[in-house]
């Protein structure tokens, strides 16, 4: 068995380790890494995606590595989508639309916690955070064992209007990096590097430079253990989010 995730601020990663634990032989591998790696032939009999909503569907990373893999056609599939709050399910049909070979997902679930996308808001304090992660853990308990029974869940809904702010936002919304600066805080980590999931950063006189092709996680932003990243000014007083039970370096 292999769950593979995607993971900016920790919550994904969190509810594959969970997940994880329930069962014997199961490998989590990040989807980055199989990315930069090039290799997409998978022949596991239990498949698992985890991955964080982005205007209300696939990260843009999730989106093209499900659609370069190949997997057994006879594989159970499932997928999670850790939302701030809203709905998973324009993901799911996105990913049987770029599964191939008519592979189709088994089962599926919608974790809801809080969103961390300081661009658009604040992040919720730890407590809070910790708050909503003890809240889902009853239904990320049920849904193991769901598929331990191997549960088929059909997808008889449509992607709706929220596909169409995705494919906006993932095709038409360019440079999403910019106005992206660094302040006198950095103090040369080289995190922001480490995390990006896209090789968007390099580090240039001790300072990161974005070079364009950003997806939009925030992950520099909030994982920065200085607060040293800012989206012009609109975030320097919005506090910074990690998942209170990941460690940063468990995201690189």
């Amino acid at each position: 068995m292999k769950i593979f995730y995607n993971t900016s601020t920790g919550n994904s990663l969190y509810v594959a380790k969970i997940i994880k634990e329930s069962f014997k032989d199961c490998e989590l591998v990040s989807m980055s890494k199989v990315l930069k790696e090039n290799k997409f032939d998978i022949c596991e009999d239990i498949i698992g995606f985890i991955y964080p909503i982005h205007c209300s569907g696939l990260p843009i990373v999730v989106n093209e590595f499900i659609s370069k893999l190949k997997v057994n056609q006879d594989a159970y599939i499932f997928a999670i989508g850790v939302t701030g709050g809203g709905g998973a399910n324009t993901s799911f049909v996105q990913i049987n639309k770029l599964l191939k070979s008519n592979v189709k997902i088994s089962n599926y679930c919608t974790i809801r916690y809080i969103s961390n996308y300081m661009r658009a808001g604040r992040n919720p304090t730890k407590a809070r955070a910790e708050e909503t992660i003890k809240e889902n853990e009853s239904k990320i308990v049920d849904f193991i064992e769901s598929v331990k029974r191997r549960d088929a869940k059909e997808i008889n809904f449509k992607a709706g209007i929220g596909n169409l702010a995705y494919k906006i936002w993932k095709d038409f919304y360019r440079n999403k990096d910019r106005n992206f600066n660094v302040n006198e805080k950095c103090i040369s980590c080289n995190m922001c590097k480490k995390v990006c999931p896209v090789d968007n950063i390099v580090i240039e006189n001790n300072r990161p430079k974005w070079l364009g092709k950003c997806t939009d996680c925030m992950a520099c932003i909030n994982i920065c253990p200085k607060e040293a990243i800012n989206i012009g000014k609109s975030t320097i007083k919005k506090n910074r989010y990690l998942n209170p039970y990941i460690k940063r370096e468990e995201l690189i």
